[in-house]
């Protein structure tokens, strides 16, 4: 087993899942689907592609908001 990281964020649509360790995406109409669908995205990913060798493994993912001038 290894622990992946992700975001998941509700379009009022769909919640849209997002792998931080490797670029897989996908979404689900319910919050459990995407969670679901995201853990058979990146477990294919695996298959296809193996597994990334990280150099240090990540303990903890910080989710923050910031303005930017646009």
């Amino acid at each position: 087993m290894r622990t992946i990281h992700a975001v998941i964020q509700n379009d009022g649509e769909w919640f849209i899942a997002r792998c931080l360790d490797v670029p897989v995406t996908t979404q689900g109409r319910t919050l459990a689907a995407a969670k679901k669908d995201l853990r058979k995205a990146v477990e294919l990913y695996f298959e296809t592609w193996g597994v990334p060798q990280a150099s240090k493994a990540v303990k903890e993912v910080y989710l923050t908001s910031m303005e930017v001038a646009a």
